[in-house]
C-alpha cells in the first residue's frame, strides 16, 4: 500500500545521532533508518518492486521507516500526463509510435541526454520538494523517470543522501540506470557490466528477484491446483498481458487451446474492458478461466505449467523465482521484443513470434520446470547498507544549464521554422492574417491565381468586362506586365511561396523583389503559403509592412449544388490556362456573384482605405 508522506514536522533530519554528522552505513545500534521508496503505477511491476522491498526492509530492520510514495501525483499535469497517460495510450493504441519512440533513446546516446536534461528540467522542483518534506536516510526509485530525476539531484548536489534503483529488467538498461544513482540493483549476474557502462564502476549488486517472500516459499503443484480450483492434471498455461493488459492475450489463448489437454488462466490486469473482451470471447470455452488482477500470483505459478507473457518485468521474475518456465509472446514494438531476445540468450525465456512457434515452445515447456534462480543478496541488505558513491560536480550543474539552453533552442526553433505552429500562435497572440475584407462593403474579394500568359490573357477580357480582382502570378512580371494588369483592373498581389526553414533566406528576398516589380510602396497585402507558414517568415514579412490574406473559400462554379457566396469572403480561382473557355468560365462565375448582389474586387481596393 502506499503510504502518504510525512509532514515535516513528525521527521528528524538523516544527519542527527550521528557524532560526525557524516553519511555512512545503518546498523540496529542507531536510530531507526528512515527510507523512502519512490514509485508509479506505470503498469503494474514498479508498485509491486517497491512493495516487496518495503516489506524485505522491516523484516529485516525491525524499527525501519518505510514511506512508499507514488512520484505522478507530485509532477505536473503536463509531465504526469506524458509520462502515464500518453505511454499507456502508446502501447494500447499505437505500439508502433512507442517502438518508434523507444528506437530513438536506445540506439542515441544524444536523445537520452536530451530527454534526460528535458526530464530533469519538468520534474526536478517536484520530486525534490518531495524528498525534502520527507528527509529520508536512503531513497529508492523503482520507476526509471524518477531515477533519472533523482539522479541529476544527486550530482547536482542537491540531495545528499544514498540514491538506489531496483532495476526489474534485462534490456534497455540505459534507460533503468543512471549515473547519479549510487547504487543499482540488478537481478542477473550478466547485467552488471551493462548497468557500470553507464553509470560507472561499482554501480552495480547482484540481488535475489525482488519478488513477495510467498515465492521463496515451496509449494507442490497439486496442492496449488487445488487450492485455485484447476484441473489437477493436464498443462496448465497462464496468459498474462501485466497490469495493463497489452499483447495478443487472445490469440495466444488461443493457440494454447490447441494444446488436448491444456487448461488456459487468462490474467487481465486491472483493465476492466480487456477483461470483459476476454470473457465474451471465451464464453463457450470451459478450459478458459479469464480473470483480473490477483493477490495470489505465487500460488498460481505454482500450480502453472508455463508462463505466456508480453511484457515481462516482475511477472516473470516471479515466475523465475518459481521455476515455471517463459514464454514470450505477443510482445509489442519497441522495449518488449529486446527483452524477449535478451531473455532468450540467457536461457530464462523461449521467445516465440508466431502461433506455430509459440505451439511448439508451450510443448516443450510444459514437459518440464526450469530451475529456481539462485538466491543472492536480498536488495533489502543492500539498501540498509547504501553508503554515498556520487559526489556533486560543476560539471553536472553546467550540464543542467547546458540542456536546458539546448531545449530551449530547439523549442524555439520549432517555433520559429515549422510551419505548424504558426496558427497556434496567430490565434494565441491574435496575429492579423486576413481571410476576409469588411462584410459591410456587399463585396468579396477575388484572387486570381495563375502563370503570366494566363494572367495577361485574362486583362483585355477584365477591361472589356469590367471586373475587378488580384492576381497571385506565378513568376516574375515586367513593368509593361504589370502596367497592363493594372489598366486592366488586375492589382497584382505579391506571392510567398517559401515555407519551413527556408522560409527564413527566402521569404524577405522573395517579397522584397515582388513590391519592386509591382511597384507597391508602404503597407501592402501578400498572399501566404496554401500549406501555412512559419512565423519567421510572417516576421520578416512584416518587416517590410507586409500583411498575409488567406484565401476563404473558392469561386464557386455553376450548378445547383454550389454554396452561396457571403459579403466580406476571400475568393479564389486557378486560372490552369489561358485558354479561351477557362477565361470565360471564369467570367461567368463572376457574374453568377455580381448577380446575387454583391460586388466582386480587389483585396487591395477592399482592405485599403
Amino acid at each position: 500500500m502506499f503510504a502518504p508522506p510525512i509532514g515535516p514536522d513528525d521527521v528528524r533530519r538523516p544527519d542527527e545521532d550521528r557524532p560526525d554528522g557524516g553519511q555512512h552505513p545503518w546498523n540496529a545500534t542507531r536510530r531507526a533508518i528512515r527510507v523512502l521508496v519512490l514509485t508509479a503505477p506505470v503498469a503494474e511491476g514498479h508498485v509491486a518492486a517497491a512493495r516487496t522491498l518495503s516489506e524485505d526492509i522491516r523484516r529485516q530492520h525491525e524499527g525501519a521507516e518505510v514511506i512508499v510514495c507514488d512520484v505522478l501525483p507530485a509532477l505536473r499535469r503536463p509531465v504526469r500526463w506524458f509520462l502515464h497517460d500518453a505511454y499507456r495510450w502508446q502501447l494500447k493504441t499505437a505500439p508502433w509510435l512507442f517502438g518508434s519512440l523507444f528506437a530513438v533513446l536506445h540506439r542515441s546516446r544524444v536523445s537520452r541526454v536530451a530527454a534526460r536534461a528535458v526530464l530533469s528540467l519538468t520534474a526536478s522542483k517536484a520530486l525534490l520538494r518531495l524528498v525534502r518534506s520527507i528527509r529520508p536516510d536512503v531513497v529508492v526509485s523503482t520507476w526509471p523517470p524518477a531515477t533519472t530525476v533523482l539522479g541529476c539531484l544527486r550530482l547536482r548536489g542537491k540531495v545528499r543522501v544514498p540514491v538506489c534503483a531496483p532495476i526489474t529488467d534485462f534490456a534497455g538498461l540505459e534507460l533503468w540506470a543512471d549515473k547519479g544513482a549510487d547504487l543499482h540493483l540488478v537481478m542477473h549476474e550478466s547485467l552488471v557490466p551493462d548497468v557500470e557502462r553507464v553509470a560507472g564502476p561499482g554501480s552495480a549488486r547482484l540481488v535475489s528477484p525482488l519478488v513477495s517472500n510467498a515465492f521463496h516459499v515451496p509449494r507442490s503443484a497439486i496442492a496449488a491446483r487445488s487450492a485455485l480450483g484447476l484441473p489437477s492434471s493436464g498443462t496448465i498455461v497462464v496468459v498474462s498481458g501485466g497490469g495493463w493488459a497489452v499483447g495478443d492475450l487472445r490469440g495466444a489463448a488461443l493457440t494454447a487451446l490447441e494444446i488436448d489437454d491444456a487448461f488456459v488462466v487468462c490474467l487481465s490486469g486491472r483493465d476492466e474492458e480487456a477483461r470483459a473482451r476476454l470473457e465474451e470471447a471465451f464464453r463457450e470455452e470451459p478450459r478458459v478461466r479469464v480473470l483480473g488482477f490477483i493477490e495470489n500470483m505465487s500460488e498460481l505459478l505454482a500450480a502453472a505449467d508455463v508462463l505466456v507473457h508480453s511484457t515481462g518485468g516482475v511477472t516473470c521474475l516471479e515466475a523465475l523465482a518459481r521455476g515455471c518456465p517463459i514464454v514470450a509472446y505477443g510482445v509489442l514494438s519497441g522495449h518488449a521484443p529486446l527483452l524477449a531476445r535478451r531473455m532468450s540468450a540467457l536461457g530464462l525465456a523461449a521467445y516465440a513470434r508466431s502461433p506455430e512457434e509459440l505451439r511448439t515452445a508451450l510443448v516443450a515447456a510444459g514437459d518440464k520446470r526450469i530451475a529456481r534462480q539462485r538466491h543472492h543478496v536480498d536488495a533489502a541488505t543492500l539498501v540498509l547498507a547504501a553508503v554515498p558513491r556520487v559526489t556533486a560536480t560543476m560539471r553536472a550543474r553546467l550540464a543542467r544549464v547546458m540542456g536546458a539552453t539546448a531545449a530551449l533552442t530547439v523549442a524555439l526553433f520549432v517555433l520559429l521554422a515549422s510551419d505548424a505552429t504558426y496558427p497556434v500562435v496567430a490565434e494565441a497572440l491574435a496575429l492579423p492574417e486576413s481571410t476576409a475584407v469588411s462584410p459591410s462593403l456587399h463585396a468579396v474579394a477575388l484572387v486570381v491565381r495563375g502563370n503570366r500568359q494566363a494572367l495577361l490573357a485574362l486583362a483585355p477580357i477584365a477591361r472589356r468586362d469590367h471586373f475587378r480582382a488580384s492576381a497571385a502570378v506565378s513568376g516574375p512580371l515586367t513593368p509593361r506586365d504589370v502596367r497592363r494588369l493594372e489598366e486592366a483592373g488586375l492589382d497584382p498581389l505579391p506571392v510567398l511561396s517559401s515555407t519551413g526553414v527556408a522560409s527564413w533566406f527566402e521569404a524577405r528576398r522573395q517579397l522584397r523583389s515582388q513590391k519592386a516589380e509591382d511597384h507597391v510602396t508602404g503597407p501592402f497585402e501578400y498572399l501566404a503559403p496554401r500549406d501555412g507558414f512559419s512565423i519567421t517568415g510572417y516576421l520578416l514579412a512584416r518587416h517590410l509592412g507586409g500583411r498575409p490574406i488567406q484565401i476563404d473559400s473558392t469561386l464557386p462554379a455553376s450548378g445547383p449544388g454550389a454554396a452561396p457566396v457571403r459579403a466580406g469572403e476571400i475568393l479564389g480561382t486557378e486560372l490552369g490556362s489561358a485558354a479561351n473557355g477557362d477565361l470565360q468560365r471564369l467570367v461567368s462565375a463572376i457574374r453568377r456573384v455580381e448577380r446575387s448582389g454583391l460586388r466582386v474586387s480587389s483585396v487591395q481596393r477592399l482592405t485599403r482605405p
